[in-house]
């Protein structure tokens, strides 16, 4: 059973509009991000371990009738071991219209794996997820999950791993004094092809469902690889809320070029 304690509040500025929001901060999201990080095991001997990541930056600009720009930027790190991963992510989103600021989206997430072979077919994971969205009216929701995965299919090219779980979401909204609680029921599948040496085609769909709102995301992407550690991507991002905020659109959608680097 999960339980939330309000702790501390802190603030964070956004540079273009000058504007202020802040949001609060919970035991249990700070015992979740923890809890994955410090998890270890140990490794089985031959096994290619360690820390890899990689940054990505997109930006796009239209001029004419409208004119609107939007900026995504984002940074992935993972950190292997033979029978366990920790993986985690930083994404900043931000759009506007005819000079109008409509997307100011900020989300950090992590994830701690624990596999039962050394194929890595089958596994648990520990999950959390804090996000603040100004345009969908909310100050910081956050979202922990367990359940279990597996490699669904796998060839030299081709990776399809389905995941299935439980979890617990929070929800303080900018506009409302009450916060909101919900069990949310989580899937997820992630697919890449290796088309071949230089460009890659990856999607991913995930699924949040609860009683008072569902929540439906899904990346899809198109990279080719341009220099030994970097390449250029084209993507699209559509979110998707069953029951917003009053005054909020259902649907986001993001498209955009951006160049990754590995590291």
């Amino acid at each position: 059973m999960f339980g939330f304690q309000k702790v501390s509040r802190f603030y964070i500025y956004e540079t273009s509009g000058g504007s202020m929001f802040s949001f609060t901060r919970k035991t249990l999201s700070i015992a979740i991000l923890s809890s994955i990080s410090l998890c270890s095991t140990q490794a089985v001997a031959g096994e290619k371990t360690g820390f890899s990541g990689n940054g990505e930056l997109g930006f796009s600009n239209s001029t004419g009738n409208t004119d609107s720009n939007a900026l995504y930027a984002a940074l992935k790190m993972q950190y292997l071991q033979a029978r366990y991963d920790v993986l985690g992510g930083i994404e900043i989103s931000d759009k506007s219209e005819n000079g109008t600021q409509t997307e100011s989206r900020y989300a950090i997430d992590a994830q701690y794996n624990r596999y039962y072979a050394e194929d890595k077919n089958f596994y648990s994971y520990l999950g959390g997820k804090l996000t603040h969205s100004k345009f969908e009216d909310i100050d910081l929701e956050t979202t922990a999950s367990v359940g279990l995965g597996k490699r669904l299919y796998k060839t030299e090219r081709v990776l399809l791993t389905g995941q299935v779980g439980i979890g617990y979401q929070n929800t303080d909204y900018i506009s409302a004094t009450a916060s909101e609680d919900q069990v949310v029921y989580q899937a997820k599948l992630d697919y890449s092809n290796q088309i071949n040496n230089y460009v890659k085609f990856t999607q991913d769909l995930i699924v949040n469902a609860g009683n008072e709102q569902t929540k439906t995301e899904a990346n899809t992407g198109l990279s080719v690889k341009i220099a030994e550690q970097m390449k250029l991507k084209a993507s699209f991002k559509y979110r998707n809320n069953s029951n917003p905020a009053p005054g909020t659109e259902k649907t986001d959608t993001l498209t955009l070029v951006s160049v990754i680097y590995d590291f």
